[in-house]
């Protein structure tokens, strides 16, 4: 943007130092803003930048966007995404000093973000110590200063890798260290794991299936069929696994725990490995922790009040501030955006967690270790002589670790942990029964926050709710008296599911002097402690029913995650009448039990429905083909089909045979169980069955009955 834009002239301009040329950026992108001229700016861009983001009365990320408009240069909203090869152009110091990151090289141009980004003294360091052109970006400082320390902390981490890393490449091979010869198992590990992060995967499960294994990941919280998995290559794999992550792959008798890492595309991934001997094999379960991530309260899709009750509770010096929730509901997320909240040079922060999850440059994580006699407790009270400011606890699972958790906020410290909890309030007579005094709980206190994570509807495919209308959305609306925004459809986008990505709903209670003194004389009775904390975030139903209202999810998905106490929550939040059990059975209860869904292939459509008519009755839930181009769809749309039954009859040609070959090999790796029907004279089509690994099949003449009772000890052996 040229000088002239602004009102004074270019000299002045320059002569200016950099907070106050910031200053002058602000008022002409704010212009009615009287504030932004009086304000002090402090003597960091740092201060000056929550000062006029204060003044001007908006979050940094939207100060950042009004700036960058202002001064026609973009806005760097990805800087998780840095790359820590362009780290090497500029010292960590100088980029702390200047506050501004390198973000990556494209051809002889470096990207860099910055958060005053006009030509200075600052932008001419950087462009003369780099020997690169620069393309600027603008974000807050606050960012800047979290993705400098994330970003050169992975350089130096890259100098030194450990073995146990798999390096996949942007084709999607992998270099295995150590291994110069891809095995057939070799590349299928390395196929899976592409593909689940690919995909998105929080979790990637192995586990025996119908004489094989089935091989499945997590996404957005819910699992979904990968691949199927001959028998022999079921131990092969976690063999495979076990001798790379750590564990002993000769023992398959014990439960082990490992660990690897992985880098794939210039992104690090830490695995967490856990085998479990089951009946019919071992189970195998990775879960992948993107190092990349970068951690903000701003970024996770908290609304406005509820980042400013998180803030609220942070800006206290000491205190507790508890996250409830079940497993998976994003309790660890969350604890390390708050931790970022507070992570300042300024300010030591100690953590003790069981597993370290999550590499955070700046401050000290401890991993507990029962084994070797690190035990939380233990850990707490050493950490305490460390002088903290701000203590992370992974978990408060004992007396003894609650009761140093409680005494370190009333000594001072900033104390943030997890309590398995099914809401917040709940947390008080679960700590209590845990035997912590009731006055010591009352004074150290700061709040407890309930969270959940729901599915957010795609937004590629989301359609308006329109009549006729769901069973589910004419009770939402007899309940809140609004419409749901918008109905799950499914696309190519969102792997037919209809949703893509995850956002939290929270209750948050922040503690009051009314709240504090009832729990001081020991009120444990969760309705009268609710009734004085009562306010505007005091209800996960209601925010869930909110964020359907706004069409950010469905009335299915709340029901899914939250389960039948939506519906009472939501008529309390919303002051209306809950609905009747019957009405809950109509269209509003948590979903039964899904049955296993069988795709019957034949094309005489009356035996077809004879088949799936047995299957019904023996809990099956069958999907009736009678020609291959059904069949195909099928498969390819219904993901949950777990068993393929197939009249193959060569009168008909080679296409039974020929489409239950097809329909195994269906999209890569959907590979699918299969219970063939075959005539007593077809021996070369029985021979074609066992070569091509399907030993299990029918002869004619059999009744559906059969078929059915053969397809259960198939799913169930």
């Amino acid at each position: 943007m040229p000088a002239d834009h602004f009102p004074v002239d270019a000299s002045k301009l320059n002569l200016m130092t950099p907070l106050e040329r910031l200053r002058l950026i602000a008022q002409a992108a704010f212009p009615d803003d009287k504030k932004i001229s009086e304000v002090k700016l402090g003597r960091t861009m740092r201060q000056a930048w929550d000062a006029l983001c204060e003044a001007s009365g908006v979050e940094p990320w939207e100060f950042a966007e009004a700036l960058g408009e202002e001064l026609e240069v973009p806005l760097s909203d990805k800087l998780e995404d840095a790359d820590p090869n362009a780290a090497r152009l500029v010292p960590e110091a100088l980029a702390r000093e200047t506050m501004i990151i390198p973000l990556r090289e494209e051809g002889s141009e470096l990207h860099v973000a910055c958060a005053c980004p006009y030509e200075g003294g600052g932008v001419r360091r950087i462009r003369f110590v780099s020997d690169r052109r620069l393309k600027l970006f603008i974000a807050p400082p606050e960012d800047i200063e979290s993705a400098i320390t994330f970003t050169y902390s992975r350089a130096a981490e890259r100098q030194s890798q450990a073995l146990g890393t798999l390096l996949f490449s942007s084709d999607g091979k992998a270099a295995i260290a150590g291994q110069d010869e891809q095995s057939a198992v070799v590349r299928l590990v390395q196929g899976l794991i592409m593909r689940a992060i690919e995909a998105g995967a929080s979790d990637l499960h192995v586990q025996p299936f119908a004489g094989g294994g089935m091989v499945r990941i997590r996404v957005d919280g819910i699992l979904r069929r990968l691949a199927f998995l001959p028998g022999p290559v079921l131990p092969a794999l976690i063999r495979y696994v076990k001798a790379h992550g750590g564990m002993d792959p000769t023992n398959d008798r014990a439960p082990q725990d490992g660990r690897l890492s992985i880098v794939s595309d210039d992104h690090d991934f830490d695995v967490r490995l856990s085998v479990l001997p089951a009946s019919r094999g071992e189970r195998l379960v990775m879960r992948f922790l993107d190092q990349n991530r970068v951690y903000r309260l701003s970024g996770a899709s908290f609304s406005i009040a509820e980042l400013r009750a998180f803030r609220r509770m942070l800006g206290n010096t000491s205190g507790v501030v508890l996250l409830t929730g079940p497993t998976g509901s994003g309790k660890t997320s969350t604890l390390y955006s708050m931790i970022a909240e507070v992570n300042k040079i300024g300010v030591s922060i100690i953590t003790v967690e069981n597993p370290v999850e999550y590499r955070v440059a700046g401050i000290s994580q401890v991993e507990v270790n029962p084994k070797a006699g690190l035990t939380f407790a233990g850990a707490l009270r050493s950490i305490l002589r460390q002088d903290p400011d701000v203590v992370l606890i992974g978990e408060i699972r004992d007396k003894e670790t609650a009761e140093i958790a409680m005494q370190a906020a009333l000594t001072g410290h900033l104390v943030l942990s997890t309590l398995h909890t099914n809401d917040a309030l709940t947390a008080i007579p679960r700590l209590i029964d845990l035997g912590v005094d009731p006055s010591v709980l009352g004074d150290a206190l700061s709040g407890v926050v309930a969270q959940r994570l729901v599915r957010r509807l795609c937004k590629a495919c989301r359609a308006p709710v329109t009549e006729p209308h769901r069973a589910e959305e004419l009770l939402f609306r007899q309940v809140t008296n609004e419409w749901p925004g918008y109905r799950a459809v499914g696309c190519e986008k969102c792997g037919q599911t209809g949703y893509a990505g995850r956002m939290p709903v929270t209750e948050i209670v922040e503690m009051t002097s009314e709240l504090a003194h009832q729990i001081s004389h020991g009120d444990r009775s969760v309705p009268g402690l609710r009734e004085i904390s009562k306010g505007p975030l005091s209800s996960i139903s209601v925010t869930a029913a909110v964020h359907v209202i706004s069409g950010d999810t469905s009335v299915q998905e709340a029901v899914r995650v939250i389960g039948q106490r939506f519906w009472k929550g939501t008529a309390e939040g919303f002051n209306r009448t809950p609905p009747s059990e019957a009405q809950l059975a109509m269209g509003g209860g948590e979903q039964g039990e899904v049955s296993l869904r069988v795709l019957v292939f034949h094309r005489d459509e009356t035996k077809a429905k004879a088949i799936g008519e047995a299957l019904s009755a023996d809990h099956f839930t069958p999907l009736i083909a009678t020609t291959p181009e059904q069949a195909r769809t099928i498969v390819e749309g219904e993901e949950d089909v777990a068993l393929i039954v197939a009249d193959i009859d060569p009168a008909q040609g080679q296409t039974g045979f020929e489409l239950l070959k097809s329909l195994r090999m269906a999209l890569a790796w959907a590979q699918l169980p299969a219970l063939p029907i075959v005539r007593c004279e077809d021996a070369q089509v029985r021979e074609a069955l066992e070569t091509h690994g399907i030993p299990d099949y029918l002869i004619h003449p059999v009744t559906p009955e059969h078929i059915a009772a053969r397809a259960r000890a198939l799913m169930t052996r």
